[in-house]
């Protein structure tokens, strides 16, 4: 029985890696172009690329980049308890 729960978790896994993968790259495909677009926008001068990779780098340490890890946790965090309330007969 425990053997058929920790098959569905490892599934589960790489579903939400799936997930996450997916998120991530379409995230972070919509900041670059809002980048590119605000660029336009202001009329900026210099350089292009650079100023790009600057606010890449800068979502890539914000709020936003971090919420994706709650791909994992809450459908872990459900896992768990089922699990526990399946097996055990509740908290």
């Amino acid at each position: 029985m425990i053997i058929g729960w920790i098959r569905l978790a490892f599934f589960l896994l790489i579903g939400l890696s799936i997930a996450y993968l997916a998120t991530s790259i379409y995230s972070r495909s919509v900041r670059r172009e809002r980048l590119e677009k605000r660029w336009v926008a202001e009329k900026r001068e210099g350089d292009h690329d650079a100023w790009i990779e600057a606010g890449m780098r800068a979502y890539d340490r914000g709020l936003r980049r971090r919420l994706l890890w709650l791909i994992y946790i809450i459908p872990m965090v459900a896992f768990t308890a089922i699990f526990i309330f399946v097996n055990w007969g509740g908290l």
